[in-house]
């Protein structure tokens, strides 16, 4: 249990606005999809693990602002909710929109175990929408870990493997992003 605390803490990468500085809406979007792709990754493989996190990321249920203390995907969501607060350090898009209910309910799954592949599906591709994703690879890997039960073990690989291309290039100090890397 200290070894994930002290993870948590150390790898955080978004612990404040200044992050965030030359970024626009769209790839924080980016971002924030990739970590919640990689979340229900690890709720499959490292379910533990995956329920801690969402528990970190739910100490502050409403996305309203950036903590120092909560996860960096919490604060991702947060900017991207409250775009106006953060317009100083990002460029922002009001087409994107957080859809806060939906992940709120997702978190709640998984913290208590449950899994809804159908509603799960439409949630990832409402988030997806949300979000407005229009990178191919992004979508290819939200079909890919809606479909995690489905998929063979060649395509999980190459989706890990796009997952940690496209963090490693943009947030590689990001919490999730760090477990995700060293044990997936």
């Amino acid at each position: 249990m200290f070894d994930l605390i002290q993870e948590l803490t150390e790898a955080r990468m978004f612990k404040g606005s200044d992050t965030l500085v030359g970024k626009s809406a769209e790839d924080v979007a980016k971002i924030a999809f990739s970590m919640l792709m990689m979340l229900e990754i690890l709720r499959n493989e490292d379910e533990k693990w995956a329920k801690n996190y969402v528990n970190k990321t739910m100490a502050y249920t409403n996305f309203d602002s950036m903590k120092t203390s909560a996860s960096d995907l919490h604060n991702l969501l947060a900017v991207l909710n409250n775009q106006d607060k953060y317009s100083a350090r990002i460029k922002t898009n009001p087409r994107i929109s957080v859809p806060v209910l939906g992940i709120r309910r997702y978190f709640r799954e998984v913290e208590g175990g449950r899994k809804e592949r159908g509603i799960d599906r439409s949630l990832f591709i409402s988030i997806e929408d949300y979000f407005k994703i229009t990178d191919s690879n992004l979508k290819k890997i939200r079909r890919n870990v809606a479909d995690w039960w489905m998929v063979s073990d060649g395509e999980k690989q190459s989706t890990k493997r796009l997952l940690k291309n496209i963090l490693q290039s943009t947030s590689h100090q990001a919490d999730i992003y760090v477990h995700f890397k060293n044990t997936i």
